[in-house]
């Protein structure tokens, strides 16, 4: 059968309205940001400054790999928890990380797979008897940890039902371990902190002989965050999907493990990225 062909005045509109949708189509399916710089800020103790002042850690060098596999350019910033937070919320950051989950800041932050694994853990100081083994144990103590964060308000939480229990938030971990090692905080005090994080400042003080790990408390997940103003559920799926096959192939162990001095991290188990998001969130509407 014979084609018919279109009328010449007809077909001398089609060839530009191919081109429009060819563009179009080019433009939706690019990585979103691809023409602008992805700023992913994050604060002291889950990343560093290095030599030459650049934003660095294991955190850092896993974002940096998933953003060079998609062509986005990043940069990162460093600043006070308050002030990322502030960061986030005037869109001068699109993106941060280490930050648990809760339901208010899913409503306005898409979050990553994990990118990182910790305990909760329950510093004393080296005299003290304390075993942890519940939260129970906790009964009376002074409980001191960072804040305000995601943890602090866990912390506050359960603090209310352990009799005689305090709860003391204090701006940086470094103070709070040493203040502890000095019996500033009396003799029933512990520090509740990332694992991670306290043994960290536990090296880097010289605070061995001082303060110990009297036990751990729960399992924590850390999330790159991205802020729904700013960032497309599209461009966080990409995000994911790197970041799960860079997972899966070792290649997060294997950047993690170049990092064993100032700051550490642990990659989640691959049960945790493959059952993301987790089922409770999937019950709240997350």
């Amino acid at each position: 059968m014979l084609k018919k062909r279109l009328p010449r005045s007809t077909r001398q509109y089609i060839s530009p309205l191919i081109w429009v949708f060819v563009v179009i189509t080019a433009l939706n399916t690019a990585p979103l940001l691809a023409r602008e710089v992805l700023v992913v800020d994050t604060y002291a103790s889950v990343a560093y400054l290095n030599e030459r002042g650049e934003v660095d850690g294991p955190v850092a060098a896993v974002i940096k790999e998933v953003c060079r596999r998609m062509g986005q350019d990043v940069t990162f910033t460093f600043n006070p928890i308050q002030r990322m937070f502030a960061n986030l919320e005037s869109h001068k950051a699109d993106a941060a990380f280490n930050m648990s989950h809760n339901v208010q800041r899913a409503n306005n932050w898409h979050y990553s797979k994990p990118i990182h694994q910790v305990f909760y853990g329950v510093f004393s100081h080296q005299n003290s008897p304390l075993h942890y083994q519940s939260r129970n144990d906790l009964e009376d103590y002074t409980i001191v940890t960072y804040g305000p964060t995601n943890m602090s308000k866990k912390v506050e939480a359960f603090a209310q039902s352990i009799s005689g229990s305090k709860v003391k938030i204090m701006n940086h971990y470094e103070s709070a371990f040493k203040m502890l090692s000095g019996g500033r905080f009396g003799k029933k005090a512990v520090v509740y902190a990332p694992d991670t994080v306290g043994f960290d400042v536990i090296k880097k003080w010289g605070l061995h002989d001082k303060i110990r790990l009297a036990g751990r408390d729960i399992k924590n997940l850390y999330y790159v965050v991205f802020v729904k103003k700013r960032v497309k559920k599209s461009f966080v799926d990409e995000f994911n999907l790197v970041l799960l096959q860079i997972h899966k192939t070792g290649k997060m162990a294997e950047i993690y493990g170049r990092y064993t001095d100032k700051v550490k991290a642990t990659p989640p188990s691959i049960d945790d990225m493959l059952q993301f998001p987790p089922i409770g969130w999937v019950l709240l509407g997350h």
